[in-house]
């Protein structure tokens, strides 16, 4: 994630999250947010963790694994 302010894009997430409802909206945004807390400094990453925490949680299950 070179290049890439890490509170920037926490801020926009947060900021962006009431417009992610599916999950193709939400996987990529989820996927960008889990790498990015590998490298993000240990004092800030209770901030990732609620916005991982409420992403996970507006995922849906895919029709192809009701069965």
């Amino acid at each position: 994630m070179t290049g890439i302010d890490p509170m920037a894009y926490l801020e926009k997430v947060s900021f962006n999250l009431p417009n992610l409802t599916t999950n193709g909206q939400i996987m990529p945004v989820l996927e960008e947010l889990e790498n990015l807390y590998k490298v993000l400094d240990p004092e800030f990453r209770h901030l990732a963790d609620q916005l991982i925490e409420t992403l996970r949680g507006r995922l849906t299950p895919e029709s192809d694994n009701l069965h």
